[in-house]
């Protein structure tokens, strides 16, 4: 194999350079809790399920943790159990829409609908690409029930902003954070700040628990629910007040996120230097954008994106996609299209906006390898090869 592959180890032969391979501890560092988790039959609700969640607290700042399967049941979780505190409190009367950014994974809007609720769909900022606090205040309404931001790529969103919004209308804001863990705000982990943030720890994430996610909230009730929504709604006593499903996390999944969470501070540097790589190689070429993140914040690195100005390259986003293709280089083309164009989601009033940054960034926009078996000498390659495609299409070379 190539340089991109590891000694002992290493991604599948179909690429040269695949997208993600991910970022594992070596397993010398989970044998021993592998082991021990099997000897002792406890595969789910054990002790590195309560560990993970004491350490990811301990990482934010004392917030509630609680680990489920997934992001993506987190946010349905945590959005029917929004909506359950609401009818509580006696607010909730008609309200059924959340507000959600259109350029942004398609996990969000399916959690807003599988919790029986209305996607309301949002522009983004142009430069940030994380959802515009203005937008999301214009869209607010008397059916507004929450509002679920995104920190795209691992680029913090506006938080304070968002906040404010959230504020001043008397609405709950969620956080999709699935890109979030390395990501700071004020040089603190990002996950403290607005009503709830959920993670994910997929294989493509910083933490890798193979599967998994993570709920952070500063609501104690709010923890109590999801820990029981994930347990089917059981209330400890085989009740249940409100539905829920199976959302545990398993042990050994936990396990691996631990091992995964204590190499955090290490992976996210090997990606910042990776990312300034591609930055230098790229910066100097007309055309080629990149997200911007504001001042005092970090961003994660979970992927590195460009934006290809098909005018200004002489070349469009795909061409160069299925050049680097051609070079055994893979990548990624999120989130084309965007969310409120997908079929999914075209019988919801929000989707007949146009959202032309939204709609602009779906087609322009290329997310370049980013992970464990990419140095800074891969990355320097791949913006060599993305630097030599747009050079052949403005000299009229032949693209594919």
């Amino acid at each position: 194999m190539d340089h991109a592959r590891r000694a002992g180890s290493g991604p599948p032969p179909q690429w040269r350079v695949p997208f993600v391979f991910p970022d594992l501890p070596p397993f010398a560092d989970v044998e021993s809790a592998f082991r021990g988790i099997v000897e002792s039959g406890a595969l789910t609700k054990g002790k590195h399920l309560c560990a993970l969640e004491v350490e990811v607290s301990g990482l934010i700042g004392g917030v509630e943790i609680v680990g489920v399967s997934s992001c993506s049941v987190g946010l349905a979780l945590g959005l029917r159990a929004l909506l359950a505190m609401q009818a509580e409190s006696g607010v909730a009367g008609d309200r059924n829409e959340v507000i959600v950014p259109s350029f942004t994974f398609l996990a969000a809007p399916a959690a807003i609908v599988w919790a029986g609720l209305v996607p309301v769909f949002v522009e983004v900022d142009p430069h940030s690409w994380t959802v515009s606090p203005a937008d999301v205040e214009a869209a607010i309404g008397p059916r507004t029930a929450a509002i679920l931001a995104c920190h795209t790529f691992g680029c913090p969103c506006d938080m304070p902003a968002l906040e404010s919004v959230a504020d001043r209308a008397g609405i709950p804001l969620m956080v999709d954070a699935a890109h979030g863990l390395g990501s700071t705000l004020a040089g603190r982990q990002v996950g403290s700040e607005g009503f709830a943030q959920v993670f994910s720890m997929s294989p493509t994430k910083l933490v890798v628990a193979g599967e998994g996610g993570l709920v952070a909230t500063r609501s104690r009730a709010f923890a109590e629910a999801i820990r029981e929504l994930r347990e089917y709604g059981n209330d400890g006593h085989y009740g249940c007040a409100l539905p829920g499903l199976n959302g545990r996390l398993p042990e050994l999944s936990a396990a691996l996120g631990r091992a995964s969470l204590a190499r955090l501070p290490e992976v996210k540097q090997r990606r910042a230097a990776v990312a300034e790589v591609y930055r230098r190689a790229l910066g100097p070429a007309e055309g080629i954008g990149f997200q911007r993140i504001p001042a005092g914040a970090e961003t994660s690195w979970k992927e590195f994106s460009i934006t290809v100005d098909p005018e200004r390259c002489g070349v469009d986003r795909d061409a160069v996609r299925r050049g680097l293709a051609d070079r055994g280089i893979d990548t990624r083309a999120y989130y084309s299209p965007p969310c409120h164009e997908m079929a999914a989601y075209g019988g919801y009033p929000s989707a007949s906006r146009p959202l032309p940054v939204s709609r602009r960034l779906a087609a322009t926009s290329l997310s370049l390898p980013m992970g464990g078996h990419i140095t800074p000498d891969v990355a320097h390659s791949i913006a060599t090869d993305i630097l030599a495609i747009v050079e052949d299409a403005r000299s009229g070379a032949t693209i594919p």
